[in-house]
């Protein structure tokens, strides 16, 4: 057998030459644009990716937000929904001596208190309400003294229940705390300032919201209601500067003692709903900014709300035919309008979104936006109203 002819030193290096400086240019420029393609995507996915992942956060928010406020507004004017007009809305003369912000204060007798923002700002929020755990929540005044009074009846009224005082012309409101049955009757309940008593579960307390020497000779005869234990003053407020919704109960404590309920939340809006033809209902004209039910606070029926949320996440303005156009280019609305809107920074609205640097971060524009609305019936003043 004949041996194979050995390859000839040209043509084995022909056979092992490598790719030509033309093919690795056009091979590196291939890869370029691979290597772009892709950080484009991932550029994109990433942003996509925080503007969803910050929108979820939001929505949390304002749905905790709401769910928080919606229940509380629920509760409002339990524990005296059966006051009439001449009572509701009057001035309460309190005290306690536990509370940071001023042993002696005073609050309205209202269901809900609505305070206008400045500027159109948030507003303001406050709900009152007891926690009786019994349906007897008001007796007439029989006879009364410094520091006792005499009910038609004290049943259902606890050691330990704050009660109002409510009577004379003009009408006089007081907050007390009941300390003792001390009297030999079945009527008869005592507010006595410093007074040990034996309060629910068996637990010694000591009274704090009596004043010393009572109410005086303020009172001859009215009605009390019966706020329960632990009686409720919620004050709700957002701060757009922080982003957070807070609450604090202004029966013991000031703002130094808010809790933080939600964050995100840059505004907060409400309105009375007021039954001013009397027909049981409130009607699409029948919303109010303002307290025009003043004289007649049993007419205040509802209250509607509006939380705005903002994404923490910076967008930037979309360019389009050399035109930009900001995430959010008008501000947000509620039932009654517009939201007015500052910078971030709470300083004065500086226009137009701007394109780029630390004055785009800036504008309220840049950002995504949610509204949380609700209609609240207040069903302790509906349910509680008397004729």
């Amino acid at each position: 057998m004949r041996a194979a002819p050995t390859p000839s030193l040209s043509s084995r290096a022909q056979s092992q030459r490598g790719i030509s400086l033309i093919e690795m240019m056009v091979g590196v420029a291939i890869g370029i644009l691979c290597v772009l393609v892709i950080l484009q995507l991932l550029t994109a996915w990433e942003s996509r990716k925080r503007t969803a992942t910050s929108g979820s956060g939001a929505q949390m928010s304002g749905t905790l937000a709401q769910f928080t406020l919606d229940r509380d507004l629920r509760l409002a004017g339990y524990g005296f929904g059966t006051a009439t007009n001449d009572v509701m809305g009057c001035t309460v003369g309190a005290f306690n001596t536990e509370r940071s912000a001023g042993n002696s204060f005073n609050f309205a007798l209202r269901p809900v208190q609505i305070t206008k923002g400045a500027d159109d700002g948030p507003d303001e929020i406050r709900v009152l309400y007891g926690n009786s755990a019994y349906f007897v929540a008001s007796q007439p005044v029989t006879g009364a003294a410094a520091i006792t009074k005499t009910l038609k009846s004290r049943e259902g009224f606890n050691l330990g229940d704050r009660v109002l005082m409510t009577g004379n012309t003009p009408m006089n409101c007081e907050l007390l705390e009941v300390t003792g049955y001390s009297i030999a009757d079945t009527f008869t309940i005592e507010h006595e300032a410093g007074k040990t008593y034996i309060g629910a579960g068996g637990v010694a307390k000591n009274s704090t919201m009596n004043k010393v020497g009572g109410t005086g000779t303020l009172f001859t005869k009215g009605r009390v209601f019966n706020l329960g234990p632990s009686p409720v003053l919620s004050v709700w407020k957002a701060n757009p500067l922080t982003g957070t919704l807070s609450r604090f109960n202004w029966l013991n404590e000031d703002d130094t003692g808010a809790v933080e309920v939600s964050s995100d939340v840059v505004s907060l809006k409400a309105q009375y709903g007021i039954d001013a033809n009397a027909n049981g209902m409130v009607e699409v004209g029948e919303w109010t900014d303002t307290t025009t039910a003043a004289t007649d606070w049993t007419k205040v029926l509802a209250v509607r709300f509006a939380i705005l949320v903002r994404s923490k996440q910076f967008e930037r303005p979309v360019t389009n035919g050399g035109v930009s156009t900001a995430v959010t280019p008008t501000a947000p609305t509620w039932a009654n309008g517009a939201f007015v809107l500052k910078n971030v920074d709470q300083t004065a609205d500086s226009g137009s979104s701007a394109i780029a640097g630390a004055a785009a971060a800036n504008n309220w524009r840049n950002y995504r936006y949610r509204v949380y609305e609700g209609i609240v019936p207040l069903r302790n003043m509906i349910w509680g109203t008397a004729p």
